[in-house]
């Protein structure tokens, strides 16, 4: 027979959303056990972004995994 859990499954899921929407880490104690749920948090100590154009890069792949960055980024943007 198996435990039940701390916490159940949508109540994960609301903290998640809370967290994301608010930018802030969720806790929860739960029997002395702390369950905590942290927002993505972008890289502040990454350098500025420069808008790069196609003569920058010096090969197809380079061109290829910054196109592939951007649509990372764009798609984490829309959601």
């Amino acid at each position: 027979m198996t435990r039940a859990a701390l916490l159940k499954e949508s109540d994960l899921h609301r903290m998640a959303k809370i967290a994301k929407r608010d930018g802030v880490r969720v806790e929860v104690e739960v029997n002395g056990k702390i369950i905590r749920i942290s927002p993505d948090i972008p890289e502040i100590n990454k350098p500025a972004r420069v808008d790069l154009q196609p003569e920058d890069f010096t090969s197809l792949a380079e061109w290829q995994a910054w196109r592939d960055q951007e649509r990372a980024r764009e798609a984490q943007r829309r959601s």
